[in-house]
């Protein structure tokens, strides 16, 4: 049975015990954390009623350091990618210069363009590049593919 006035309400929850529990609305009810059940020293019955809240500096603190500690785990994340070569890759070593009639295969990265700028790096590298594009049928080059370098 239930016995509600004002703010209390009682429960009967045996034909001797009462529960009292204290609650401003329904809402509050949900919404607050509950302290401890006590029993009342006048009327020997047990009443639970909602927990006092802490301090607001107090839940200012935890989120402070909630923050700091995602900072940390992605600092901490970032530092252990970069210990085991998360960085960027390193340029194959590429010899500078190219000499013509030679076979030359082809690296990640090249292009006609690249490819023609090393082997005449002093001239204009458009007419070897014009020179190789119509020695291979097209512009595209694969990495492996063996390009044989037009004569000057």
């Amino acid at each position: 049975m239930v016995y509600s006035s004002g703010s209390e309400r009682t429960f009967r929850i045996a034909p001797s015990k009462e529960v009292v529990v204290v609650a401003v609305s329904s809402s509050a009810v949900e919404a607050v954390p509950w302290a401890p059940p006590r029993v009342d020293g006048r009327s020997g019955r047990l009443v639970v009623a909602p927990a006092e809240r802490l301090p607001a500096s107090t839940y200012r603190r935890r989120r402070a350091v909630a923050a700091g500690l995602v900072v940390a785990l992605v600092l901490g994340v970032y530092a252990a990618l970069g210990m085991f070569g998360g960085g960027p890759l390193p340029a194959p070593d590429r010899p500078t210069e190219l000499r013509s009639g030679t076979t030359y295969v082809v690296q990640p990265g090249d292009t006609l363009w690249s490819i023609a700028e090393r082997l005449d790096p002093d001239g204009d590298p458009r007419p070897v590049v014009d020179r190789l594009a119509r020695a291979r049928g097209g512009a595209v080059l694969h990495v492996g593919e063996r390009l044989r370098l037009p004569a000057s």
